[in-house]
């Protein structure tokens, strides 16, 4: 047979294909690395969403849940507090009288989420003055407008606001670029008189993301030529007995916290990982109802029964408490991973309760994340050299729920935020372009191949070897009839006619041929000048092999004829055909080397089928003892005599088909 393109092609292009998968796949990832790039808030937003699941995942789990030793805690102004106080609007003199009681109650610190912007009446601002002043562990809140440098604007502030701004400010120590830190303007500051007797005073105030949800707060912002501290931070500040000197901030790293000692405990630097705006990641504990609450009235109330303060201090005593307002009708919600409404004085909680832990969340920067990007679509790509269309998405389906799977684990376990989306995004376009390349590269293989193989199979068996290339890829020893076909006097002929006019006969002569062998399921061997070689039996099997071939062979002397009537109307030769066909065991498969291939037989009975060829009478058909014993039930033969055959010791018995 005839070496075949589309069949080296098959054999030898893997290098070629796995050069397009390799293009394809980094097409993809330049991309998607350009739409991240062009959107990149859109992207990490779903990442965010991603892990809201995963703290939604991790509250359910038991042992996966932060630390929580109790030492924050929340006093709630709630509904019941409400009732039994029998009045919503609370007054200076009763926030003292719970000032004093926690500090009778030997709180570490009291946080109270709340801002007392000024004065009211003289008795009730020296009650909480006294208090606060008396207690020494209070903590007041402020609001800034947080915005970048560019956005910040210099306003107009009272005197007294000013001057305690100024000498409240914190000096720390910035290392690297400070550009994205975000910038406070417009200061509401807890009224002076209080301000100054209290312990400190933190912003209270939050950005949310692109979504509306509340993961991040800013620890430290700039505020003119100074740092103020977030009220959480500030108090966290306090307890471990770190002032601004011991604080350094490295925007998009961390903020150290030098020598930090809890009471009873020992020193040791705090780092606390900050993006590069300055906010930390918060590690929620849960759900609202995940830390201790208390009650704001029986605190209260607790002043007037010493058995219950005495009760409340062994309870309390030690705890930092977290004082805000809760009930009903209280607009101080918001959405956090872990609830779409959820009170902030709870997110200021969790925040001081992830610091004092030490319970960090941290993210893995745009370097190694670049890495493992490259390392999904790189295993991506080895899949598409190794699985077939079906596994290989399927493989690459598991890779990236392998994928999220260890994110969790690593979230879970390690308290490590690996961006999710990007890689998954990333593997699937990949996976995507790899496929599309490959439908586009096979059907346009499968057209070549089919084109190819038409010229020398049926129809029918090209579908199932297009489906299955493996029938003609390994080599087989099984019995088939071979068909040799030669035109008598072509030489001869051919220098009488052009070579347009020969190739015209000749094509013609083909195609004609070819098309009975066809209907008869023969192959297509080879053309071999204006002859043709045929097998029948393979690569589809036929039992009848011999007997579809001799009807091919009485058919084409019938179309021969009618062929030869038809040239000589044109001025064309007579056409006469000898036929031989033989029977017998031959070697099939594709041979040759892997730059040209062919899918042929081989065999001693190869070369009886050419000797019964020549030997055959013009316009007639020879067939051996062997093919003879197959259709004798169906075609009629005479003896034809004995040739000689080369290699053969003995004469070969040779029979003459009737062609009528």
């Amino acid at each position: 047979m005839g070496s075949w393109p589309g069949l080296i092609r098959l054999s030898t292009s893997s290098r070629k294909r796995s050069r397009g998968y390799l293009f394809a796949a980094i097409v993809a990832l330049g991309i998607v690395q350009l739409i991240f790039q062009l959107f990149p808030g859109v992207f990490e937003t779903w990442n965010s969403q991603v892990f809201d699941r995963f703290f939604l995942i991790r509250s359910s789990i038991g042992k996966y849940k932060p630390p929580y030793d109790g030492t924050v805690i929340h006093v709630d102004i709630n509904d019941t507090a409400i009732r039994q106080l029998k009045t919503y609007y609370l007054t200076r003199s009763q926030y003292a009288q719970v000032i004093r009681n926690l500090a009778g109650m030997h709180v570490a610190a009291q946080a109270y989420d709340l801002i007392f912007a000024a004065g009211t009446n003289q008795a009730d601002d020296q009650a909480i003055i006294g208090a606060a002043r008396e207690a020494g562990n209070v903590y007041f809140g402020m609001a800034l407008a947080l915005g970048s440098r560019s956005e910040a604007r210099p306003g107009s502030i009272a005197p007294e606001i000013r001057e305690y701004l100024d000498h409240t400010k914190w000096n720390v120590k910035v290392v690297g670029g400070e550009k994205d830190l975000y910038t406070g303007t417009k200061p509401l500051i807890t009224f002076p008189p209080l301000a100054e007797v209290s312990e400190g005073i933190g912003f209270l105030s939050l950005k949310t993301d692109r979504d509306g949800v509340i993961r991040r707060v800013p620890l430290l912002v700039r505020y003119e030529d100074g740092f103020y501290p977030s009220l959480p931070f500030r108090l966290a500040c306090g307890y471990l007995g770190v002032g601004p000197e011991k604080i350094t901030i490295k925007p998009g790293c961390y903020i150290l916290m030098e020598g930090a000692r809890a009471p009873g405990g020992v020193a040791r630097n705090f780092f606390i990982p900050i993006d590069k705006n300055g906010a930390m990641t918060i590690n929620f504990l849960g759900p609202w109802g995940e830390m201790r609450h208390y009650n704001f009235a029986q605190i209260l109330a607790a002043s007037g029964d010493r058995d219950a303060f005495e009760m409340w201090t062994e309870e309390l005593a030690g705890k930092i408490a977290v004082v805000s307002d809760v009930s009903t009708g209280a607009t101080d919600l918001g959405a956090v991973p872990v609830d779409i409404n959820f009170p902030l004085s709870g997110l200021h909680a969790n925040v001081i309760q992830t610091i004092l832990s030490g319970a960090f969340l941290s993210e893995i920067g745009r370097g190694a994340m670049l890495a493992i990007e490259l390392a999904t679509v790189a295993a991506i790509f080895l899949l598409s050299l190794r699985l077939s269309v079906v596994f290989f998405s399927a493989g690459a389906a598991l890779l990236m729920i392998g994928y999220v799977a260890a994110s969790l684990f690593l979230f879970l376990s390690h308290g490590l935020m690996v961006n999710i989306v990007r890689p998954v995004i990333s593997g699937a376009a990949a996976a995507s372009f790899i496929v599309a390349y490959r439908y586009f590269r096979d059907s346009r293989e499968k057209e070549a191949l089919r084109r190819s193989f038409e010229s020398y199979f049926p129809p029918s068996v090209v579908k199932k070897i297009l489906a299955d290339p493996t029938m003609i890829s390994r080599g087989q020893r099984k019995e088939l009839t071979i068909l040799f076909s030669d035109i008598k006097d072509f030489t001869a002929h051919s220098a009488s006619y052009s070579p347009d006019r020969i190739r015209g006969f000749l094509n013609d002569y083909f195609e004609t041929m070819v098309d009975v062998v066809f209907t008869y399921s023969g192959t297509v061997d080879k053309y071999i000048g204006d002859g043709l070689m045929v097998f029948f039996g393979d690569p589809e099997p036929a039992p009848d092999h011999a007997l579809r071939s001799v009807q091919a062979a009485i058919e084409m002397q019938k179309k021969a004829r009618e062929l030869s009537a038809k040239w000589a109307v044109e001025g064309g030769f007579p056409l006469r055909v000898r036929i031989g066909i033989n029977t017998g065991e031959v070697i099939v498969g594709n041979m040759g080397s892997s730059r040209r291939l062919s899918y042929t037989v081989l065999g001693s009975a190869v070369n009886l089928a050419k000797r019964l060829e020549s030997s055959a009478p013009v316009e007639g058909i020879l067939i051996s003892q062997r093919t003879r014993d197959l259709i004798v039930p169906f075609i009629s033969t005479r003896f034809f005599g004995e040739i000689q055959v080369k290699g053969v010791g003995v004469p070969v018995r040779a029979y003459e088909v009737a062609t009528e």
